[in-house]
C-alpha cells in the first residue's frame, strides 16, 4: 500500500538541479562573454531591468522545480535549504521540546534538522451506487424500505465506499511522507521522529486536499546508514522508551476509508421521529469503515514490522449535497520492530540525601 516513490536526485556536478545556478537562485547575473566589460556597480544596463531578470530566475527555478517533483526529487528551495543546512557552521533546528531532545540525545541519537514534505491533490469525482451500482469495487450493502406497503416516499438507501476517494488520499499521503524522508535521507539521518501530519481541505470535502508532513530528521553517530530512514509519530520521550524496551521504529502507517450513506426511506422515517432511536444505515457504515480502515493499517504495518503502537483514531460525517451523508475515519500509528529479546538495562539512579536525620 506504500506507494513511495524513488528519490530522483537530480543529474550533474554536485547532484545540482538544472536551474540551480547561481542565476537561477537570484545571486548575481550570468557570466559575460570574454571582452566584455560589465556595467558600473549600482547600474543597470538598458534593456536588462532588475525586474525582468528577478522574475526570470523566479521562473527558471519554478521550472526546475516542478521537473524536480515530476521525477520524484525535491524542489530547487528544499535543496538550497538543505545545503545550508549542512554547510559548515550552520545551525540545525528541530520541533522537539527540551524534554524530548534529552530523551533523543539520551537514546543516542543526535538532531540534524527540521524536514518537511508536502502535497496538494486533486480527488476525482467518482458516482453513485445508484447510477452505476458498485462499479468502483469495496464494501457496499442496499437498505430496502422497511414497510410493508407501497407509498409515494418509499425509497431504496445505499451505503457504498469511495474508492476512488480512498486511493487519492493515500497517494497524496505518500507523496508527503517520501518527500519528507527524503530530505532526511539528504542530511544523512538514520530516521524523523515526532513526526506531525497535517490534513486539511481548502475546498471542503470534494476537490483539494493537502497533506503536510513535519518531524525532526536525527542519526545514531557511528552507525551504518540505513536503506531508507525510519518515520515515527512517537515523541523523544517515547521514542527512548521504545528502544529501550527491546524495539525500533519502522515507519509511519495510515489506514482509510470513505463509505458514503444515502439515505433510504426507513433512515429517514427514524431521524423524524420523536423518540429515542438508533439509525442502523449509519451506525453500520461507521463499523464497516472502522473494521476497513483497521484492517488496512494492519496489512500495511505487516510489510515493514510486527506490530503498530500509538494508533490514533479520527472520525468524522461530512454532509453532502442532498441528505446523503460521506463517513471517512483514518487510523495512523507507527510499525515497531523487535531488535532484542530482552529489555535493555537502565541505568542506576543517583540517590541523594537531602537533609541529615539524626
Amino acid at each position: 500500500m506504500d506507494d513511495r516513490r524513488p528519490s530522483g536526485r537530480g543529474d550533474g556536478a554536485g547532484g545540482m538541479v538544472p536551474g540551480e545556478g547561481p542565476a537561477a537562485r537570484g545571486g548575481g547575473r550570468a557570466p559575460e562573454a570574454p571582452g566584455r566589460q560589465g556595467p558600473p556597480p549600482g547600474r543597470v544596463e538598458r534593456g536588462e531591468p532588475s525586474g525582468m531578470l528577478d522574475e526570470a530566475a523566479g521562473q527558471a527555478r519554478a521550472e526546475a522545480s516542478i521537473e524536480a517533483l515530476e521525477h520524484g526529487g525535491l524542489p530547487v528551495s528544499a535543496r538550497q535549504r538543505l545545503a545550508d543546512a549542512e554547510a559548515e557552521g550552520g545551525a540545525w533546528t528541530s520541533d522537539l521540546s527540551v524534554a524530548e531532545l534529552a530523551a533523543v540525545r539520551a537514546a543516542g541519537f543526535e538532531p540534524l534538522g527540521m524536514v518537511l514534505g508536502s502535497s496538494v491533490y486533486r480527488i476525482g469525482a467518482q458516482w453513485g451506487y445508484r447510477y452505476f451500482g458498485a462499479a468502483g469495487g469495496g464494501y457496499s450493502s442496499v437498505w430496502y424500505c422497511p414497510h410493508r406497503f407501497a407509498h409515494e416516499d418509499m425509497r431504496t438507501g445505499y451505503n457504498w465506499e469511495h474508492t476512488l476517494h480512498e486511493r487519492g488520499m493515500v497517494e497524496a499521503r505518500n507523496l508527503a511522507m517520501s518527500r519528507m524522508a527524503e530530505e532526511a535521507q539528504e542530511l544523512g539521518a538514520h530516521g524523523v521522529a515526532g513526526v506531525r501530519l497535517r490534513f486539511t481541505r481548502p475546498e471542503g470535502v470534494a476537490g483539494l486536499v493537502e497533506f503536510t508532513a513535519v518531524g525532526t530528521a536525527i542519526h545514531r553517530p557511528g552507525a551504518p546508514p540505513l536503506p531508507f530512514p525510519f518515520t515515527s509519530h512517537l515523541s523523544g520521550q517515547e521514542l527512548g522508551k521504545l528502544i529501550g524496551s527491546g524495539y525500533v521504529p519502522c515507519s509511519l502507517v495510515m489506514g482509510i476509508c470513505a463509505i458514503e450513506v444515502d439515505p433510504g426511506c426507513g433512515m429517514e422515517w427514524r431521524m423524524g421521529s420523536w423518540s429515542n432511536t438508533e439509525l442502523p444505515q449509519i451506525s453500520e457504515a461507521a463499523r464497516r469503515c472502522r473494521e476497513i480502515a483497521v484492517d488496512r493499517l494492519e496489512r500495511e504495518a505487516a510489510e515493514v514490522g510486527d506490530g503498530v503502537i500509538g494508533v490514533e483514531i479520527e472520525f468524522s460525517i461530512h454532509e453532502l449535497p442532498g441528505e446523503a451523508k460521506l463517513l471517512e475515519l483514518f487510523s495512523l500509528g507507527t510499525a515497531v520492530r523487535r531488535f532484542s529479546a530482552a529489555p535493555m538495562p537502565e541505568a542506576p539512579l543517583a540517590m541523594m540525601r537531602l537533609r541529615d536525620r539524626r
